[in-house]
């Protein structure tokens, strides 16, 4: 995972209060879009995902673990 994405996972679990949910949304898939399915599940690890889209919509309602 690049730096900044790292980064911006870091900040929103640092600003998340507990019990607090945070949509996340990439948008496009790949090739159009810059994250691939690993880089995608690894920023999930960091998560609970409450829901999410499927292997084409990447999208997830998370909270923190």
């Amino acid at each position: 995972m690049t730096d900044h994405r790292q980064d911006a996972v870091n900040e929103i679990k640092r600003i998340l209060k507990p019990g607090g949910q945070a949509y996340l949304s990439l948008g496009f898939p790949p090739p159009l879009g810059f994250v691939n399915r690993a880089e995608w599940e690894k920023i999930l690890e960091g998560f609970r995902v409450e829901r999410s889209g499927g292997l084409i919509q990447k999208w997830a309602m998370v909270l923190v673990k």
